[in-house]
């Protein structure tokens, strides 16, 4: 925040002079310009045009949240264009300039956009998507929504923390659940990324969002151990489940 005038128009909107309003409080400020932000983006994100690429209109159409799961207080999912969100979050640039997205989706957290529109998830997704990345998005929904509540991000600090891959606190049992439902359901074709997950969830070696959410690092840490020695072990089986599957690279490392 650059130095303002005594007689300069209070940055909070007030309307009245600095002198007159914030002048010695001007820690209060950045709240305020903080809430501000917050209601942009939501404004922002909100005003984006609902897309229907791939069979995102079919899936969403076809998925009742509160029978599924009660009543959150969501009911709706939106999907937006992934490159029309990229553009709004400019922190966000950087990083996702780093990967090719040509078939990509992500769920924006809810908390952007909850206190403005209570009702509504939004997902990203790009042009291309395919039906295992769908499935694999909306499995992150419904496991925010009716699981383990958590989200994909929100252990980043933990992985660290516990030195083990951000994939393996992203991807709880829970998620695991939604996404062999939505794959039975909409007779999807996972990708190799997912039916990676689909075996660990099937041989119960995903962790329970309540030890994620636990924080117990050397529990965390000794799950995470296990499934790695568990996919070294079985490499050569998951490697024929996957070999000729969107997205293998030939490594069931995870």
């Amino acid at each position: 925040m650059g130095k303002i005038g005594r007689n300069d128009p209070c940055p909070c909107g007030s309307g009245k002079k600095f002198k007159n309003c914030h002048l010695g409080r001007e820690d209060e400020l950045f709240f305020i310009q903080a809430e501000k932000m917050k209601q942009d983006i939501a404004q922002k994100i909100m005003s984006l045009p609902e897309v229907n690429y791939g069979r995102s209109k079919e899936m969403a159409c076809a998925l009742d949240i509160k029978n599924l799961i009660g009543n959150t207080g969501f009911s709706r999912i939106k999907f937006i264009d992934f490159g029309a969100y990229v553009a709004l979050e400019s922190f966000d640039k950087g990083h996702l300039r780093e990967k090719h997205y040509s078939a990509a989706g992500l769920i924006v957290n809810p908390m952007k956009t909850q206190e403005k529109d209570p009702e509504t998830i939004y997902v990203a997704i790009t042009p291309h998507i395919h039906d295992s990345t769908l499935t694999h998005e909306l499995a992150h929904v419904l496991d925010f929504l009716g699981g383990s509540g958590l989200l994909p991000g929100m252990a980043y600090q933990l992985s660290l923390k516990a030195h083990i891959s951000i994939d393996h606190l992203d991807h709880p049992r829970e998620f695991g659940d939604w996404m062999e439902y939505l794959k039975n359901r909409f007779h999807v074709n996972l990708d190799a990324e997912d039916t990676i997950i689909s075996y660990l969830h099937k041989q119960n070696m995903l962790m329970e969002g309540s030890l994620i959410k636990s924080g117990d690092i050397r529990r965390i840490s000794a799950h995470s151990r296990n499934m790695m020695k568990f996919l070294a072990s079985h490499k050569d089986e998951i490697d024929e489940l996957i070999k000729n599957r969107l997205g293998y690279t030939g490594n069931t490392s995870s």
